[in-house]
């Protein structure tokens, strides 16, 4: 009874089922973690020697193991955010193999870095020193996002500021905090891991009822980037998005999703309903202008008509 007393209260909360697993998943493996490092122990974290000794379990356990509490508070409160926004389209269960699978992609990369990195540099730190965090899933939930409301405002005070800025915003800053020498140059692979995970699986692998991928501008490779540099970034990755379409293309389709009554896209039907929504919004305060200089006006009128 305390169980199902507990599930109501979560849901009255706007918390899916989907997403207190992934709460109940990055808290006990944190937790875990803490108590393990008090016997020097790093079982739920990435060690990349370990995982070839049998730890296959660590690119899994690694995104959920977050030790630094403001960043577990962080992810806590963008994975709530996100997953409002997110689940009502996908549905529990594909917003749940997303998560999943960008964490777990994410540090699969990062051990290919670390072998790179150790045969060329022959340094041991790249095999042998642990290392976890929840910033590549960080990085999946914001490409996200932004593929679904990319114009939304986030702050009514700052108006220039939209979900579509936020990835940016997360790749500069991993990227400052490894030139400042905050944090290690692993922070910055594994975010950008993330980065590519989600923008792979969205652009080129999630089912959707028109197909399969998506392959609107709103996500294209070049849409993260300032308005500015999008032509020289489209230039320069023309090359890389040429590598990626032939892996994709040589790799088989899925099984095509079941009929439905609607074959509308429910992405780009929520993009065209915030779309109206913006230019209703324009048009009532355009219709409101007028209407105040008329009243304004009107006394003017009455007196020529009383002369």
């Amino acid at each position: 009874v305390s169980t199902q007393s507990t599930g109501n209260r979560l849901l009255k909360l706007g918390v899916s089922p989907a997403q207190t697993v992934l709460l109940a998943l990055h808290l006990g493996c944190s937790l875990l973690a803490l108590a393990l490092h008090s016997f020097a122990l790093h079982s739920t974290e990435l060690t990349p020697s370990d995982v070839f000794t049998g730890s296959l379990w660590q690119p899994f356990t690694a995104p959920f193991t977050d030790t630094n509490l403001p960043s577990l508070i962080l992810l806590l409160t963008l994975l709530l955010w996100a997953g409002r926004v997110l689940e009502p389209v996908w549905g529990g269960l594909e917003f749940t193999k997303f998560y999943l699978l960008v964490g777990t992609s994410a540090y699969l990369v990062s051990i290919l870095v670390s072998l790179v990195g150790y045969a060329c540099l022959r340094e041991e730190h790249f095999l042998f020193t642990p290392f976890s965090g929840s910033h590549p899933l960080c990085a999946g939930l914001l490409v996200a996002v932004k593929q679904l409301i990319p114009d939304q405002v986030l702050w009514r005070k700052v108006p220039s500021l939209r979900a579509r800025h936020l990835p940016l915003c997360l790749f500069g800053w991993s990227l400052l905090v490894v030139v400042l020498r905050v944090t290690t140059t692993r922070y910055f692979t594994v975010t950008s891991a993330g980065f590519a995970a989600a923008w792979v699986y969205l652009r080129y692998f999630q089912v959707r009822d028109c197909g399969r991928g998506d392959q609107s501008e709103a996500l294209s490779l070049a849409s993260f980037f300032p308005e500015s540099t999008q032509p020289k970034v489209v230039h320069y990755s023309t090359a890389v998005i040429k590598v990626v379409d032939g892996l994709v293309k040589s790799t088989p389709p899925p099984p095509a999703p079941e009929p439905t009554t609607s074959l509308q896209d429910p992405v780009a039907e929520r993009r065209k309903h915030l779309a109206l929504e913006a230019l209703n919004e324009r048009l009532q305060k355009a219709a409101d202008t007028p209407s105040k200089s008329f009243k304004e006006k009107e006394p003017l009128r009455s007196d020529i008509d009383i002369v």
